[in-house]
């Protein structure tokens, strides 16, 4: 059964004056409802029983080697948990900072964050997701594709957006 907490979204704490008193090392809040953690209370998210099995349900095995491919990127970056949700797959250190959109044999659809935006052949789209922050989209059609550039863009986002390094330079 799906219930969406109805608590708006936290980003206008990380725009303004408070992010100076903002403690990236704050224990995380965890959802009554689902067990999901976030890094404030009652921030919106829909709770559910998500997996990743359930996202990589019915999928063949080049979409599975893609996702877990993908994945051990992830684990080179540092600890990491996987927060699935209906519609993709999200990896968090702290918080989301990447994840799987879609997946299939033709390929899959990968997301990361950045504090810039990186212009580069591979990634299709850049979009500024809160000010300062740009989440980088790109398609995955082959393992090699899996490399060590996208393993960098990844260690980057692992550490500003995941671990919350960019709050701690204030």
């Amino acid at each position: 059964m799906l219930d969406v907490c109805q608590t708006p979204r936290h980003y206008p704490r990380l725009r303004g004056a408070n992010i100076k008193t903002f403690d990236p090392d704050k224990p995380l809040w965890t959802c009554p409802k689902c067990g999901r953690r976030f890094i404030s209370r009652n921030l919106w998210h829909a709770c559910g029983d998500y997996s990743v099995e359930g996202f990589l349900h019915g999928k063949g095995p080049r979409a599975r080697e893609l996702f877990q491919g993908f994945e051990e990127l992830i684990a080179a970056c540092g600890p990491y948990e996987v927060a699935p949700a209906k519609t993709r797959v999200a990896f968090m250190g702290r918080v989301r900072f990447a994840g799987v959109q879609t997946v299939s044999e033709r390929g899959m659809t990968v997301a990361f964050a950045l504090p810039r935006p990186v212009p580069h052949p591979r990634i299709r789209k850049v979009e500024e997701i809160i000010p300062g922050w740009f989440g980088h989209t790109m398609r995955v059609t082959s393992p090699e594709e899996l490399d060590d550039e996208l393993l960098g863009w990844l260690r980057e986002s692992y550490r500003q957006m995941g671990m919350q390094g960019r709050l701690r330079k204030i």
